[in-house]
C-alpha cells in the first residue's frame, strides 16, 4: 500500500516538473517572440497556454482523489496540499508569458523601444526562479528556496530601473508614450511573476517543515 502511494505521489511530483518545462519554454518563446517580432511565434505561445491550463486541472485532480483515497500522514499531506497551490502558481507565471507573447504580436515589426530595457532579463530571472522553485519543492530543500527567493530583489530592482528609464525617454519623447506605458505595464507583470516564483519557495519550506514563512 505504501508503495502504490509513494509511486503515486512521485507521478504527481514528475508531472508538476512537468507542468514548471511547459511555462518555463513559454516564457522564452514569447521572449524570442518579443525580441525577433516574430508574430508566429507569439501565437503558438497564445495557443499553447490551455495545454499548460488542462496540466493544472489533472495535477489538482489526481492530488484531491490520492488525499481522499489514501488519506496521507502529515508530511504527505502537507506535500499534496502545497501541489495544489503550486500548480495554481506555475500557471499563473503561464499566464504571464501569454502577455508577453501579445505584446509581441500587438507591436509586431514597429521599431522597439530601446530594446526592451532589462525586459529581456526579467524574463530569464522568472524563468530561471520557476526552474529552481519547483526544484526545491520537489526536493523539499529550504535552503534551495531561500536563495529562490532571493533573487526577486533583483527582479523588483530591474522592475524600477525600467520604469526610470521609460519614463525618462517619454519625457524626451512623446511619440514613444503609449508604447512605453505598454512596456511598463509588462515590466509589472514580470515583476509579479517573481512574486508567483517567490510563493512556489513558501509552499516548498511549508512542504519541507510545515511553517508558513512570507519570503
Amino acid at each position: 500500500m505504501r508503495e502504490h502511494f509513494d509511486q503515486e505521489l512521485k507521478d504527481i511530483n514528475q508531472a508538476v516538473l512537468h507542468m514548471s518545462i511547459m511555462v518555463e519554454e513559454s516564457l522564452y518563446k514569447a521572449k524570442t517572440a518579443l525580441l525577433e517580432q516574430n508574430i508566429p511565434l507569439a501565437q503558438q505561445v497564445i495557443d499553447e497556454d490551455a495545454r499548460v491550463n488542462e496540466k493544472e486541472m489533472e495535477i489538482s485532480d489526481q492530488a484531491a482523489i490520492l488525499i481522499a483515497k489514501q488519506q496521507p500522514v502529515a508530511a504527505d499531506l502537507r506535500h499534496l496540499i502545497a501541489v495544489l497551490k503550486v500548480v495554481t502558481d506555475i500557471e499563473r507565471i503561464g499566464d504571464f508569458a501569454v502577455h508577453i507573447a501579445k505584446r509581441a504580436r500587438e507591436f509586431g515589426h514597429d521599431k522597439p523601444v530601446k530594446a526592451y530595457i532589462d525586459i529581456p532579463r526579467m524574463i530569464d530571472l522568472g524563468a530561471q526562479m520557476l526552474r529552481e522553485g519547483v526544484l526545491a519543492f520537489i526536493e523539499k530543500n529550504e535552503e534551495k528556496a531561500r536563495a529562490v527567493s532571493r533573487v526577486d530583489e533583483e527582479v523588483d530592482a530591474l522592475q524600477k530601473q525600467v520604469y526610470r528609464e521609460l519614463l525618462s525617454l517619454m519625457m524626451e519623447d512623446r511619440e514613444t508614450i503609449k508604447k512605453a506605458t505598454k512596456i511598463m505595464f509588462l515590466s509589472r507583470y514580470l515583476e509579479r511573476m517573481g512574486d508567483h516564483a517567490v510563493s512556489i519557495c513558501e509552499w516548498a519550506i511549508y512542504s519541507a517543515t510545515g511553517r508558513h514563512e512570507d519570503l
